[in-house]
């Protein structure tokens, strides 16, 4: 049978189709952009279809014409984007996530995997202390509070109907090669890296990227999309809830040195920090359940990125 990748063109879900392809499943691509950046040399072996989460019939007819069984929902707003348009992150969010799982419903679709944060825990944690304070005591984050209600209704879902919804939490800051659809860190990174390939001296006056945190926990986007692939398409699981996490977690100047390690020359000024990053705990449920150990460091990471912004095609390394 046949999975279905909504944004399956973006950073995640380009990298979950190659996946699920190498694992010998046919393979959907439905985005509403359909920007095969990262695609182009497997294109020819994924069925790519236009469509909007927001339209339904969009979806039922990409399920009903390919034989679809299996459904991973990768679509999504960026967190910048959720910041300057909480109304439309929310409504992709939330009812984009409602349609896929009526759409499985309606059609007895087998599986349905929804990739989240690693927000939402914490999001959770912090709400509940709040409970009968008078107050909410955490900041503004709509990206974060969009995933916890998808997370709800994913729950509602599977308890509700008895339907096979996982919940698959990518525990870091998202970056990789690509063009507007990379992570918030993804962004920043940008300039640290696209500069010093021209030749352009970068200097950065803060010691946290916007989005981030002083040590940010590193997930490259081939690994989230591996895991995410690994996770939807193995029968054998325990659990519905997993971390898919990186190998390490990094300061800005930490990231900053493998930066110049990887483009040699590049003239790249941040402050100090007084903090150190580490290696990045993994969830050994998905190690044992679905065979996911992150492969990328930061290093390996940022060298297929260089590369393609080299080739501007994408290359493993």
């Amino acid at each position: 049978m046949t999975l279905l990748v909504t944004g399956g063109c973006g950073l995640v879900g380009s990298f979950a189709v190659r996946r699920a392809l190498e694992m010998g499943e046919k393979v959907v691509a439905f985005d509403i952009a359909l920007k095969t950046w990262l695609l182009e040399d497997i294109k020819d072996q994924v069925t790519l279809v236009r469509g909007n989460l927001l339209t339904p019939p969009d979806l039922y007819r990409a399920v009903a014409e390919n034989g679809v069984d299996k459904m991973l929902h990768t679509a999504s707003f960026l967190t910048p984007g959720a910041y300057e348009d909480p109304y439309n992150s929310a409504e992709l969010t939330i009812m984009g996530t409602l349609n896929v799982l009526e759409c499985a419903r309606a059609n007895n679709i087998k599986r349905v995997a929804y990739v989240s944060t690693g927000k939402t825990g914490w999001v959770g944690d912090t709400f509940a202390k709040s409970n009968n304070t008078g107050e909410l005591d955490f900041p503004a984050d709509p990206y974060g509070s969009a995933k916890v209600g998808a997370e709800l209704l994913c729950n509602d879902y599977r308890k509700l109907y008895g339907m096979d919804v996982l919940i698959l939490r990518l525990m870091g800051q998202v970056f990789g090669p690509g063009k507007a659809f990379t992570g918030a860190v993804g962004q920043g990174l940008q300039a640290l890296v696209e500069e010093p390939l021209k030749g352009n001296p970068v200097s950065v006056d803060t010691v946290i990227l916007p989005h981030s945190a002083p040590v940010m926990p590193m997930l490259y986007a081939r690994d989230a999309g591996e895991g995410i692939a690994q996770a939807v398409l193995n029968d054998n699981l325990q659990h519905y809830v997993f971390d898919i996490a990186g190998q390490e977690l990094c300061t800005l100047e930490e990231l900053v040195e493998v930066i110049k390690e990887v483009i040699p020359g590049a003239d790249i000024t941040v402050p100090p920090s007084a903090l150190k990053g580490g290696p990045m705990p993994y969830d050994e449920r998905a190690a044992a359940q679905f065979d996911y150990t992150p492969k990328y460091s930061a290093k390996r990471g940022l060298e297929e990125y260089v590369e393609y912004l080299n080739t501007d095609t994408y290359r493993q390394i």
